[in-house]
Parts: C-alpha cells; structure tokens; sequence
C-alpha cells in the first residue's frame, strides 16, 4: 500500500474537510481503495465500494468540490476498513464527559441515507461516558476529570491501545490535555495512547469519529 493514497485518506476523514485535494490525488485513492473505478463520458468518476455507487464530478481547476468532499467522506465512513477486523477503541472527549467507544470492525457497515450519517447508523459499539460532573471552571476540576477517564480505562483490565479524539486550540485543546494529564499521572495508560485527532465533536457523527481514528493508526 503506497503512503500517497494514505495521506489523501486522511485528509479526506480528517478535520477540517480539505478544500484543496487534487482531482488526480482522489483518483488515487479510489483506485487503490474501491471495487470498482470507472471514468465515464462527461468528466464523471464512478466509485463502487461494498454495496455503494457514488459519481463524482471532475472540476474545472482541478481540485475536488467541496460537494464531492463531504460525499466520499461519506462513503469511505460507510465502508469497513479493507484489513480491519476485531475493535477499535476511541476516547472522544471535550470538557464536559468523554465517550470510551469500542467499535466493533467485523459489525455491519453503516448504511448511507439522504447522504447523511447519523450516529444511529454507526457499526456496533461498546460505549462507556465519564461525566464531568461539577462543571467548576478551575484547572483542578479538569484534572479530576481525566483522572477519572484514566479510572474508567482502566476498569475493565483492558491493555488495548486507543486514539483520542476531541476538539480546540491551544489551552482549550481538552484531548491534548488529557493525554499530558496521563504521561503525569497515569503512565501505563498514557503508554497506549496512538494518537490526538482534532474533530468537531459538536457535530461528528459516531461513523466519522470512526473514520478519523482509522486513519490515524493507519498513519502511525
């Protein structure tokens, strides 16, 4: 699997949408990707991938349309990875509870409807919340915060290596927080962390936090 391709996956499932990708980069990658690619007459690419059939359109100057961003985005969120099988765990977190999800890789895929995504559609999944229940805008209520998600990953007695994913710059940059808070106090889970993915949890449905993990242990 070349690394090319690679890079336009994750800019295709990453935040924010790219609105710069090459048309001949995102040929690429379905080439390499999809069952079947097909160029036909009038400038439009046929994409089938398990069960889905989307047609995209060739741009004028050469970079993907937004449109065609979010529809790949879409039916790449839609597709089961080609070499995954078993779980993968993600701790989707901001400053006010964090989601422990477990998905299950060999579930069902998620079913495209209207071109939406909801969280209903997402593959099955264990899921755990921490609540942050004070709420008190003060470091040391942060800190508490983490260290219970660290608690509630280590509960089960999993050794499983996950990916974070949360939202904001700088000193709000609640994912990178916590994953410092663990290299401080809680080492052995601090050792399992792969990767910070920067997604807008406001709006990311389950199949995109999926999405964006996946591409994130496929970089590393």
């Amino acid at each position: 699997m070349s690394t090319h391709p690679d890079k336009t996956y994750a800019a295709l499932t990453g935040t924010p949408a790219p609105r710069d990708l090459a048309w001949t980069d995102f040929i690429a990658l379905w080439k390499q990707r999809a069952e079947a690619v097909e160029e036909e007459s009038g400038d439009r690419l046929a994409v089938q991938m398990n069960g889905h059939r989307v047609v995209f359109h060739r741009p004028h100057d050469g970079r993907v349309s937004i449109e065609d961003v979010e529809r790949a985005r879409h039916l790449l969120a839609a597709t089961p990875t080609p070499e995954g099988s078993g779980s993968l765990l993600v701790v989707a977190i901001d400053a006010e509870h964090a989601r422990i999800i477990d998905f299950d890789l060999d579930a069902t895929d998620v079913e495209e409807s209207a071109r939406t995504l909801t969280d209903e559609d997402a593959r099955a999944h264990h899921l755990r919340t921490v609540e942050r229940h004070t709420g008190r805008d003060d470091q040391q209520d942060l800190l508490h915060f983490y260290d219970q998600v660290a608690v509630a990953l280590r509960a089960d007695g999993s050794t499983q290596d996950f990916v974070v994913v949360g939202h904001g710059d700088g000193k709000a940059d609640v994912a990178v927080q916590f994953v410092e808070r663990l290299g401080i106090a809680h080492h052995d889970v601090a050792a399992r962390v792969v990767s910070i993915k920067r997604v807008d949890l406001s709006t990311a449905t389950d199949a995109v936090i999926e999405a964006t993990a996946i591409a994130a242990v496929r970089a590393r």
